[in-house]
């Protein structure tokens, strides 16, 4: 039976920047024999992709290795259990129109739960002043065009993508007819003349690098794929990771980890795959699922097409960081008003999770793009205290009554370098097609080569579509 998730993890060494052919006269590199395991396919990452395939093929009646660069699976899928919360690091949200992961989920007697109890109340934290809802159409940082002031900081971006061009089908962004889309998202909200304070702030929390190099094309296709997923998200009983997890459960012979590939090579016949620890594989086949921002360190020592070599090399991921903090239970933490936070610095969105009783219990700041990579250049100690000075300067009650409980960046991880694909101005039409294609015995998966769907859904979808292409050549 098939089932799969949204992350993968592959590790990866050396230069793939051109294809890898050995000596003058073109002769390729030999494939790897002595002391080789070997299997019918081997697949590169145990994220949701990787061990979606795995299990596919397996019930295939194939033999399959799993390879996992860390030593747990799940990849970009990671929940932290501490002080009585399932807080999830990675893949978070479970939407209404996952119906793949939302049906293994079911066949795993894996229960879905809502997110979280958060707090209802939104505050703004614009040039270093805090601003209320209420307050903010009329405030003196209220920056803004007079057609936008009574936008709220955290609607701006929705907004002003609402009022552009919809897509017959989420799909269609790649289409000739949608190229003059290609252009950075800066540019294109420029043409539309929304002001220069809209873009700063649009800038502080947005999902992507920045609005200079996030390509308007791929942000109206995300835009296209939230309206038809529905509303509403839910996540795992207990965290994603208990998903992951299970869909490795009976993968124990297959599934190796802490098996960091440094090198893949193809001939007319088989794959051998190497790793860090002199460790090699062999396969007639190979199934990637790492994210192109670490694949691009692996030696490559295949002719693959320019195409899809440029796409690896250029396939931009966006970064992401996250510090996590539990309230700890005194008598006056009560009074401390639960509210979640949108800022313009390094505080990022504060999302606040309360009891039952409605008193703080957790907080997580979530960080992206530019801002996340000034904080990416500190060392871990320098960016949590970053974050926890600007988070007691917003909530002052809460001096000496937080605890951090882990610090995320999933731009410095190795075997991810990003927490998602975006595509750059000009990247939609010349990298998306070759995103899956498949080059000579070699597939790819991951949340990064499939774009009917999204998220973690996306990453499901994609391991299975591999694992077919597989089955289909064997």
């Amino acid at each position: 039976m098939a089932r799969r998730f949204f992350t993968r993890s592959l590790s990866v060494k050396g230069l793939g920047a051109s294809s890898l052919m050995l000596g003058a006269g073109g002769i390729s590199a030999p494939l790897w024999a002595s002391g080789s395991h070997r299997a019918d396919v081997i697949i590169i990452g145990a994220g949701l992709a990787g061990l979606t395939s795995a299990r596919y093929l397996k019930a295939q009646g194939l033999k399959v290795l799993l390879l996992e660069a860390r030593k747990r699976v799940g990849g970009r899928i990671q929940t932290i259990n501490t002080h009585g919360i399932h807080a999830e690091v990675g893949g978070l949200q479970i939407g209404q129109g996952y119906g793949l992961m939302r049906t293994f989920a079911q066949q795993l007697d894996l229960p879905l739960v809502s997110l979280g109890q958060y707090a209802e109340q939104n505050t703004f934290v614009i040039n270093g002043q805090r601003i209320s809802a209420d307050e903010w159409p009329t405030h003196p940082q209220n920056s803004l065009a007079a057609s936008e002031k009574n936008t709220l900081p955290s609607r701006l971006y929705y907004q002003m993508l609402s009022k552009g061009p919809e897509y017959a089908l989420p799909w269609d962004w790649t289409s000739e007819k949608y190229a003059p889309l290609d252009i950075s998202l800066e540019a294109y909200f420029k043409q539309q003349n929304i002001s220069p304070e809209a873009l700063r702030l649009m800038d502080a929390n947005i999902n992507a690098l920045s609005l200079k190099e996030l390509s308007a094309a791929d942000a109206f296709y995300r835009l296209s794929l939230a309206r038809i997923g529905g509303r509403g998200a839910q996540k795992i009983k207990g965290g994603n990771s208990r998903f992951t997890q299970a869909l490795a459960d009976d993968l124990t012979e297959e599934l190796h980890t802490t098996k960091i590939v440094t090198h893949i090579s193809q001939s007319s016949d088989k794959v051998a795959v190497r790793c860090e620890d002199g460790s090699q594989y062999i396969g007639k086949r190979c199934i990637i699922t790492s994210p192109f921002s670490a694949l691009k360190d692996v030696v490559i020592q295949t002719d693959i097409s320019p195409q899809k070599r440029h796409a690896i090399q250029h396939a931009q991921y966006t970064p992401v960081t996250q510090v996590h903090f539990a309230v700890k239970k005194q008598a006056d933490v009560s009074m401390v008003q639960a509210t979640n936070l949108w800022t313009d610095n390094a505080l990022g969105r504060v999302f606040s999770q309360v009891d039952d009783a409605g008193e703080l219990r957790y907080l997580t700041s979530w960080i992206n793009g530019q801002q996340a990579k000034v904080l990416d250049r500190l060392s871990s100690s320098e960016a949590v205290n970053t974050v926890k000075n600007a988070l007691e300067k917003h909530y002052p009650g809460l001096k000496g009554k937080t605890e951090v409980v882990h610090h995320q960046s999933w731009a410095n991880e190795r075997f991810s370098k990003g927490a998602y694909i975006q595509f750059a101005p000009g990247q939609v039409q010349t990298l998306v097609p070759h995103m899956a294609s498949i080059e000579g015995k070699l597939h790819f998966a991951g949340e990064h080569t499939e774009f009917m769907y999204s998220g973690m859904e996306s990453a499901i979808v994609s391991g299975q579509r591999a694992a077919q292409e597989v089955s289909e050549r064997l």
